[in-house]
């Protein structure tokens, strides 16, 4: 049990490590300084940005997305 244990911890720092890189791929782009650790939630799923950081904050089903996320989907989407 304590293997199990050690090994789920295991896996959810790889998890996410890779999820904090992916969020800080995505800041680069944008010219946002990169986050350290992963903010405590509820945060953007995209920007990573904290409900403190932005004005809206859309909950999903297992995940959130930022005003500015929204916005940026939405000059993607009309640019093609």
């Amino acid at each position: 049990m304590v293997a199990d244990d050690d090994e789920a911890r295991r896996n959810l720092q790889i998890v996410e490590g890779d999820f904090l890189a992916a969020l800080n791929d995505v800041r680069k782009l944008r010219g946002q300084p990169p986050l350290s650790a992963l903010p405590e939630p509820p945060f953007c799923s995209f920007c990573g940005q904290g409900r403190e950081d932005v004005r809206t904050l859309i909950a999903g089903d297992s995940a959130f997305i930022c005003g500015e996320c929204v916005a940026e989907a939405q000059r993607l989407i009309r640019n093609g």
